[in-house]
């Protein structure tokens, strides 16, 4: 072959193979940029559907919570996606636990939902619960809060329904209507004398009626939704409640402890080992009633009979013991010790001759049983039931008192019962000044028990449970991790989509 004939079929061959690259690297290049125009358009129609539902959360407040019969919004072009409204998107409940007291729990509220979503491939954005929400493949994000407003002690809830099913495509506007007037669900004055603790819905199980202040048991709050991770967010930024998220079902739960000022409480219940759970007490010196009244059911009335209260939160250990001595005595006695375990601090009073018929503190007989009357807080911080710092026996007690008192005892709460105050042994101070202090350093919240026991060769009094009773009051924080105000309604509202 001629070698001219040889470079002409290299030049053909050339030619076709830097075409084939063209063509090819044209035909990518095609490719990659519509998809890029793709990704952009939707990156574009998601952040627009993201803005236009966020307007229709307005919208739908000001008709939801009666301001306006109707409202329309443009929502925008759904692009390659859609816009969906759902009645059964979700739903929302609310428990009251040991609602009065007696370990029954009330269904408040249980009910769905719904939602109006924008969706595109694995991308949705959602109304729901007056709230805004983004979800992308398993996990999702809040975009605007839903109506929800826990402020102080307060829960405000107006929950918001949405109670059609539509879909539209293309250019779409929503008209929001009002469906039914807002219904009061908390607090609630209905009553019925057929009601269980199985119905949902006021009144409670009792038939006692959905009054504020809450002050038993803790409210919680559950909503399952596709946006459940969301939901998750907004109460843990959001609320001071307890979180926890089941990722298989869905759900997203905030606990919301009321604030339990106790009050009467039977003796029964401080012996038993869980003790009587106060919350909710405010700072400095809050404690305004604690007396017990134990009553015997026989035996030797209280003869060398020791009983009394021991709690303990934090570094902080407390308790008060009264003995009943041997015999027929004329006098009782009481001690109190406090610890703190971090610095090894101890206090320790005592009074031993209390006269065994003085008012605060004494026996009494009615109707044939002996009462032990404890009451620490009668009088006030100078005038009352006088306890002397100074080493003394522990005798029958619940912690272990052994080691003498420190040399001082340091009350600083400022400007409460005459405090700021050192004492010094042979000091004196009331047991309303003591038990005030003491309590005030067990918290907002702390376990109160109650023991009895006889000691010596005495047979000590059998106790009558059911007719023995205290009270333990206090004033009660507000704000914190506590709730006592519940204002819950239903808003339903019907939305078109064209």
């Amino acid at each position: 072959m001629r070698p001219d004939s040889v470079r002409g079929q290299s030049s053909v061959v050339g030619v076709v193979l830097l075409l084939g690259i063209t063509i090819i690297g044209t035909g990518a290049i095609v490719t990659i940029g519509a998809q890029a125009f793709a990704d952009t358009e939707r990156t574009a129609t998601i952040s627009q559907a993201e803005h236009s539902l966020t307007q229709f959360d307005s919208k739908a407040a000001v008709v939801a919570l009666g301001e306006s019969h109707s409202q329309r919004v443009d929502l925008g072009s759904s692009g390659r996606g859609k816009f969906v409204s759902e009645t059964d998107s979700g739903w929302m409940r609310v428990v009251h636990h040991n609602a009065t007291g007696t370990g029954d729990n009330e269904t408040i509220y249980n009910a769905t939902l719904g939602s109006v979503s924008y969706r595109n491939e694995d991308v949705e954005v959602g109304y729901q619960g007056g709230g805004v929400w983004e979800r992308r493949g398993n996990g999702s994000v809040m975009r605007s809060p839903p109506e929800f407003n826990y402020r102080g002690a307060t829960l405000t809830l107006p929950v918001v329904r949405v109670t059609s099913d539509q879909q539209a495509a293309g250019r779409t506007t929503a008209i929001v209507t009002q469906a039914n007037e807002s219904r009061r669900l908390f607090p609630n004055e209905t009553t019925d004398g057929n009601e269980t603790w199985d119905d949902e819905g006021a009144p409670y199980g009792d038939n006692t009626t959905y009054a504020n202040p809450v002050t038993s048991g803790n409210v919680t709050v559950t909503v399952q939704s596709r946006f459940y991770q969301g939901w998750a967010e907004f109460f843990r930024t959001r609320t001071t409640g307890d979180v926890t998220v089941d990722h298989g079902n869905e759900m997203a739960t905030v606990e919301l402890v009321t604030a339990d000022t106790v009050g009467e409480f039977a003796l029964a219940d401080a012996m038993d080992e869980n003790g009587v759970t106060a919350r909710g007490q405010a700072p400095e010196h809050s404690l305004t009633d604690f007396n017990v009244t134990f009553v015997s059911d026989g035996g030797n009335d209280f003869n060398n009979h020791y009983t009394g209260f021991y709690a303990e939160s934090g570094p902080h250990r407390f308790e008060y013991v009264v003995h009943v001595p041997q015999g027929n005595p004329s006098n009782l006695e009481l001690r109190m010790f406090y610890r703190n375990t971090d610095t090894g601090a101890q206090h320790e009073w005592v009074k031993s001759s209390i006269p065994i018929d003085s008012r605060p503190i004494r026996l009494e007989e009615r109707s044939g049983e002996t009462h032990l009357i404890v009451n620490l807080t009668a009088g006030n911080a100078t005038d009352g039931v006088n306890l002397t710092y100074k080493d003394t026996t522990p005798g029958e007690t619940y912690y272990n008192w052994s080691g003498n008192a420190s040399s001082q005892a340091e009350f600083n709460h400022t400007d409460e019962d005459g405090e700021d105050s050192t004492f010094e042994t042979g000091n004196e101070t009331t047991t309303y000044h003591l038990s005030r202090h003491y309590i005030a350093l067990l918290g907002e919240e702390f376990t109160i028990n109650a023991r009895s026991s006889t000691g010596g060769s005495g047979n000590g009094a059998q106790l009558d449970l059911d007719a023995s009773r205290g009270n333990l009051d206090y004033e009660s924080r507000q704000g914190g991790t506590y709730i006592t105000y519940l204002h819950i309604t239903e808003n339903e509202v019907e939305v078109e989509l064209e």
